[in-house]
Formats: C-alpha cells, structure tokens, sequence
C-alpha cells in the first residue's frame, strides 16, 4: 500500500500516559492508519530519527474567536505545536446577536480581553445571527488547525435582557430565561462545546459596568447546566472572582459549581491560581476540588504553568509610566523612544521621574526575563527583580532600566506576575490529579500578555529540566486529557483512525523565544508575539502545517462541532 505519508523512525508518544516506544506513524488522507513498523511506500517521507512523535497540542482556554476570522495560520500558537484551540471562554463569545448589536460584543472583547476593537472591526467576517451562523462564516474561511467554540453567557444574556443584562439585582423574567436558554439549546444543537459564564469583578464594559452574567443567580445558572445535560454533551466554563483574596467568597462558588454539576452531571472548567492577596488560598481551593469531586462533582481547574504577567518593556508599558516624563514617551514610535533615552537631557528627567513615581515593592516585583541561548527562562528569583540588578550595578532603578533597554536595543523585557508566581507552587498545581493545564488566554492581553508559549514551556521546564512527571504522562496533559475532557473524540491521541494531528519534535532544541512587540494586526494595532524552536513539523488533518516554524501552505483546519 502507498500510503500518503509516513513518519519514520521517531520516539511515538500517543497521549494515552504511555512511554515513548520507537515506532513508524502512517497517514491516508486525513487519518492515521497505522503505528508500528510500517515498510510500505509513502508518497511524502517524514525523518523523525531521535525525534519525538506525539499527537498535535490541544489549547482549551483561547480568546481568538474574531483573530481565526483573519489569521488563516493561528499565531501565536501555531509556532507551539498547537492543532486545536477551545474559543469562547470567560462568557464571551461573538455569538448569539442581532447583526444591529454586534459591536456591542466586539467592545466587550476589547474591554475584557484587551483585544483593540478597531482590529476586530477590520478583521470580522462575521456580521451577526445565531451561533450556527458564527460557525458557518468560520467554516467558510481558511484554517490552519481545528476550531472549538463554547457559547457565552455574556451574549445570551444581552440578546435576551438588553441593557438590563449588566444591572446588579436585575433577574430574568420566565420569559427571558427561557429565551436564553433557547439561544444555548440552539447554539448547543449547532456544535458549541459547552457554555461559559464569568463572575470576575475586573470582567467590565467600557464604561465601568460588570459584563453581562456577573451577577446570575443559582436558578439562572442552574438552568444552564440543564440545557446542557439535555444536549448530551459540552461543558461548562465558569470565572469564579480570582481577583479576590478571601477565601469565603471562592467557597462559595465552587459549591455553586458542586451543586449544579452534583444535579445535572455537567463538567466544570475554572482557573485556580496562587493569589497576590492570599498566597495559601490555592491549596484550600485544590482540597475543597477533592473532596467536591469525591462527593460525585465533576470540577477540572486549570491552572497556567508559569507565572501569569504583564510584559514590561519600552515598546508597551515601562515600570514607571506614573511619571508626565515616561508618560509623554508614549507619543513616539520606538526608534524615537531609544533616541531619547540616549539624550543626555531627556535621559536625566527620565531617571528623576522615573525614580520618583516607582516604589521598592513595586519594582521588587518586576522580574527581568531572563534569555539564555534563545530561550526565555519564567522561573524568577529575587536577584532577578528590577530592585536586585539596581542595587547590584549601583545605579538607580530607572538608569539600571534605561541601561538595559539600551543594552539589548530595545529589546529588553520584564514581567509583572500577578497570579502563580512562585514557581514552586505551579508545580503542585500541575502535580494537582484534577488540574488542567490552560489559561493561555491566546489572542487575549495582546498588548500586555504573552502566554499562549505554555505547551512549549511546560515540555522544556517541567518535563525536561524538572522531571515534574514522566515523558508520557507529560504529553497527555497537552493532548489526551483534555480532548477527553472536551469530549472531541479521535484526536489528542496516536492511533488507527485518529485524525492526524501530529507534532515532530526535537526536545534538545526546544526552547521558547522572547516576546516580540509587533503592529500586525488589522488597522496596524499592536501585540505581543512568541515563537518557538525544536517544532520540527506540525501536521493538521494529515497536512503538513508547519516546518521548523514556517507555515506550509496548507489550511487543513476545521471547525469543530461537539455533538
């Protein structure tokens, strides 16, 4: 038999947690029809000697329900051996609105997830309907890996209450949650993976109110869950208040989420991360989790597996943007910004401001990223704060800041981590047997976020520097577990009749590129990028998707229909 093509030679791990096994993988169409020793011919040819070989990586908590509509290759996360990505999380979703009332939604994404609103006006293909209609515009365009979507509770909710949806108190009527649990059905029958809600404080409109469903009560949010067990399928995203440090109200939403799972056997997705206000309050979470899902729950945190922060450098925002004089650098492209920290004059107002608007505590908790031979390092220790390196050069915090940024020519960064930054607890979040690995956010934060590189880091820091698990084991948290999880049967695994998503890579030249500051989204808005290098190849329905970080040409996504 000729077979389409055939990856020979390399290390196959299938995402089921089985250790590698040296073995061939061959290709018809889009499926795999073979593992073992495989010595038919193959039309293509894939040398995968020493190489790893594990199903494509699955990305279950994406923001790029209006970015996929204009980027056919799905950057950043198609340079992390990402085939499938999981849209519409934190109750946001472009879908379900009258066509008069869409940009209300498109604002919403910009105002939650710092998405520029003129980039998705420029990009949207999408002119407004039901959610079906949403999944059709996506299936009319090109994709480079697989599509999911949750529907949100943020456009159910508008649809059915209008400006009401947003007040505190304000309940639906019997008809209006009728009406939205109409749309879910619908959206539910079309092919959305679940629902979404958010409870987050900081989640607001442009003009300071609470996004729609921050404020449900049980029965509305229960009703949900009935939908979705009458669907037979999907799950359900939830945004508890991270942002608070008491433990009570944290609490009281996980047996929220234990109830209506406990009644409608719905799977509950949520982020549990270490918390600057409480530092301990994770480890009560994670027991509270156990012994919910003990009862009979059926609750899947997730967790980032590094630390979650804002980038800081010149192109974006700088430690000390609280000064008129760093202020007004704002209004100057970069090559004029570096000209005027060059200035003898500029620089000694700078460093006057600067110093003066910036405190200790905050600049001990700003860390230089740390490159090594291309490789970003996330693990920050203290001597790696911006305070240290002043302190250790003998200079002030904001000459030790220009200094460096002059140094790497612009190109120096720092990160901010609010959430999961002592690196030690990440590891016994991801050690955690409930936890999930997600909250990449990819295409959220763009100019202030960059995490969408977690596949990449995960395997190279956790897997190979730290042996935080097994190779195998590894590998199924990126693949396996979480199509198991999302129900999306045939893919996350290597084997006959499983789609052919497919990562080659070289796990000694692995390694996760620094942030870059680009101006290429619609409108000439910027954001923050990341390549990686050691992705040998990245097939996506048995298509060649991408070669040593280089798109192919090929388009083979799909959307995704849960059913």
């Amino acid at each position: 038999m000729a077979y389409d093509l055939v990856i020979r030679g390399g290390e196959v791990v299938d995402g089921t947690g089985s250790e590698p096994r040296r073995a061939d993988v061959a290709i018809q169409g889009d499926r795999i029809v073979e593992v073992g020793e495989i010595s038919g011919e193959a039309k293509t040819t894939i040398d995968a000697e020493g190489k790893l070989v594990c199903p494509g990586f699955i990305d279950i908590h994406a923001h790029m329900d209006a970015q996929v509509m204009w980027d056919p290759i799905a950057s950043s996360p198609c340079w992390h051996g990402i085939t499938t990505m999981l849209n519409g999380n934190c109750g946001l979703s472009l879908a379900p609105v009258r066509p008069e009332e869409a940009e209300f939604l498109v604002k919403l994404l910009e105002s939650v997830e710092d998405i520029p609103a003129e980039a998705i006006l420029a990009g949207n293909r999408f002119a407004g309907g039901s959610f079906g209609d949403y999944l059709d515009t996506l299936d009319s365009l090109p994709m480079g890996i697989n599509v999911a979507s949750l529907v949100g509770h943020t456009a159910v909710r508008y649809q059915a209450m209008g400006e009401r949806s947003m007040e505190e108190g304000a309940e639906p009527s019997a008809e209006e949650l009728e009406a939205m649990c109409g749309s879910v059905k619908s959206a539910m029958d079309d092919g959305a993976f679940g629902f979404s809600t958010s409870r987050s404080f900081l989640h607001t409109t442009s003009d300071g109110r609470h996004v729609p469903g921050t404020f449900a009560q049980l029965d509305e949010l229960m009703a949900f869950g009935k939908v979705i067990q009458e669907a037979g399928h999907g799950i359900y995203g939830w945004v508890p208040p991270i942002e608070i440090g008491d433990a009570e109200p944290h609490g009281k939403e996980v047996e929220m989420m234990k109830r209506i799972s406990l009644e409608t056997g719905c799977s509950f997705t949520f982020a549990v991360v270490q918390n600057r206000d409480n530092p301990g309050l994770w480890r009560e979470l994670v027991d509270q989790i156990a012994k919910a899902n003990a009862e009979g729950a059926k609750l899947a945190p997730q967790t980032e597996v590094r630390a979650i922060g804002v980038v800081v450098g010149l192109p974006n925002i700088t430690p000390f943007d609280q000064s008129l004089a760093w202020l007004a650098l704002k209004d100057l492209s970069i090559s004029e910004r570096l000209e005027a920290l060059r200035d003898p004059e500029r620089r000694a107002q700078l460093v006057r401001g600067g110093n003066e608007a910036a405190t200790e505590a905050q600049l001990q908790m700003i860390y230089h990223l740390v490159v090594e031979d291309g490789n970003a390092r996330y693990d920050f220790s203290q001597e790696n704060s911006l305070w240290a390196i002043a302190k250790e050069r003998g200079t002030t915090p904001a000459d030790t800041f220009i200094d460096m940024v002059l140094e790497a020519d612009g190109e120096a960064y720092f990160i901010f981590p609010f959430a999961n930054y002592d690196i030690e607890v990440v590891g016994e979040l991801l050690s955690d047997p409930n936890m999930l690995l997600g909250l990449a956010d990819s295409g959220a934060h763009v100019g202030q976020i960059c995490d969408t590189s977690f596949s990449t880091f995960f395997l190279r820091y956790w897997i190979q520097e730290r042996k935080l698990m097994s190779l195998g084991a590894g590998i199924r948290k990126l693949t396996g577990e979480p199509a198991e999880f999302l129900g999306i049967e045939d893919r996350g695994v290597l084997r006959p009749g499983a789609f052919a998503d497919i990562n080659v890579i070289d796990l000694d030249e692995l390694k996760v590129h620094p942030p870059e500051y680009t101006d290429d989204l619609p409108a000439g808005a910027h954001r923050f990028i990341q390549r990686a290098s050691g992705f040998n190849y990245t097939l996506v329905n048995g298509k060649i998707f991408m070669k040593d970080g280089e798109h192919q040409g090929e388009c083979a996504g799909r959307i995704l229909r849960s059913s």
